[in-house]
């Protein structure tokens, strides 16, 4: 402590110095990077060094912001928003090495306004003015795998959107990010109901964000086994596998898991691409046991895409197409967020285009979705929904 009082001393009165008003010498210079300023260059990567320590700290995340247009049968909106496919954020990444070994941290945090996710007919404005926590986790990986404790990805996270078709910013099986707060009207009444498109669909993705503890295992023969125990109870186990066969590439992942050892979800993707020809085709499955279901009904859903990309259209990178279909069935119909197994059907398709711009780190994107919902109390007219925009990666 009285060191280190000393080096703030000594540096402040060679500030306060007739030589600081020039300059410093070489060897004052010296003094001060070896004993008082911490000394940072840039690596490899853009990597930033801390010069004491050796830990590498990367800089890096994005900002995705798009127009939403929807039409819900009788009025017409629009909306300036985040895109809720994958948010604007910003991260820092940590890495300093041990041996075989790297202790590493990460801290990353989205700032969302006006989320696709939530935006709606009755309310066009939402996200508070703050940076919103997303991972803040510390953790070890070597040969023998990888541990991470804090919040972060449980194993099952992203098990439900395995995607090889080049157009995940706009269209994924994660439907109700595209526009999940918009509400369904009433065909009848023409009045607004209080069921929206993320009431009534699910991917049953695994679990996302927790506080927890993982574990991710070395990959052997292009498969990676992942486990991890968070917060009130909550477990899961994945499985996942990335591949190539000639000219073909796959990937996929599977999971299971119990949610405060209640509803247990059952899930998984697989995506081929053929990379001479640029076709892709995407599946995924998933659905949830519930613990308190009455009509003995399980929620479920079934996802599909065909995607197509090229880089010959343009020199500015690869463009993308793609169109899919979606259906959930058994999920609730009146608003309250909870799974019921009511007898209702939910269906999606879309079509979409993302152009990436190789050099500017930027994709240009847009497409079109319409959603139904089939309930056996209400009849609901269809919401049409278009969205164009652009992420910028950093």
């Amino acid at each position: 402590m009285k060191k280190s009082i000393l080096f703030t001393a000594s540096a402040l009165a060679l500030l306060a110095s007739p030589v600081a008003a020039q300059q410093f010498t070489q060897a004052q210079l010296d003094w001060l990077n070896e004993n008082y300023v911490p000394r940072t260059e840039i690596g490899k990567n853009g990597a930033v060094t801390h010069g004491k320590s050796g830990v590498r700290l990367k800089l890096s995340g994005q900002v995705n912001r798009a127009i939403l247009f929807t039409d819900d049968g009788d009025e017409t909106d629009h909306f300036f928003v985040d895109n809720d496919n994958s948010s604007t954020r910003v991260r820092f990444q940590g890495e300093g090495d041990v041996g075989d070994y790297t202790i590493f941290t990460n801290i990353e945090v989205q700032f969302e306004s006006n989320s696709t996710a939530d935006v709606s007919q009755l309310d066009d404005t939402t996200g508070g003015a703050s940076f919103t926590e997303r991972k803040l986790e510390v953790g070890v990986k070597g040969p023998i795998g990888k541990l991470s404790l804090g919040q972060g990805d449980m194993a099952s996270n992203g098990t439900s959107e395995v995607d090889l078709s080049g157009t995940g910013v706009i269209g994924y099986s994660g439907i109700a990010d595209f526009a999940g707060g918009i509400l369904f009207r009433d065909e009848t009444t023409g009045v607004l109901s209080g069921t929206t498109i993320g009431d009534v669909f699910t991917q049953f993705d695994g679990q996302s964000r927790r506080d927890r503890i993982r574990y991710d295992s070395p990959t052997l023969a292009g498969f990676t086994a992942s486990t991890s125990f968070g917060e009130d109870d909550r477990w899961d186990a994945a499985l996942r596998y990335a591949g190539e066969f000639g000219s073909i590439r796959v990937e996929g992942a599977a999971a299971y898991g119990s949610d405060n050892n209640s509803d247990e979800i059952l899930n998984g993707s697989v995506s081929f691409l053929e990379t001479n020809s640029g076709i892709s085709v995407t599946l995924a499955y998933g659905e949830e046991d519930l613990d308190v279901n009455p009509n003995n009904i399980d929620p479920q859903f079934y996802y599909a895409k065909l995607g197509w990309q090229t880089n010959g259209l343009t020199s500015l990178g690869k463009t993308a197409f793609a169109i899919d279909y979606t259906q959930a069935d058994e999920l609730d119909p009146d608003g309250s967020g909870a799974l019921t197994g009511v007898d209702g059907e939910f269906t999606s398709y879309g079509i979409f285009v993302v152009q990436n711009i190789d050099a500017a780190g930027t994709e240009l994107y847009a497409g079109v979705r319409n959603h139904e919902y089939d309930s056996p109390a209400t009849n609901f007219d269809d919401i049409l929904a278009a969205m164009v925009g652009a992420r910028v990666k950093f």
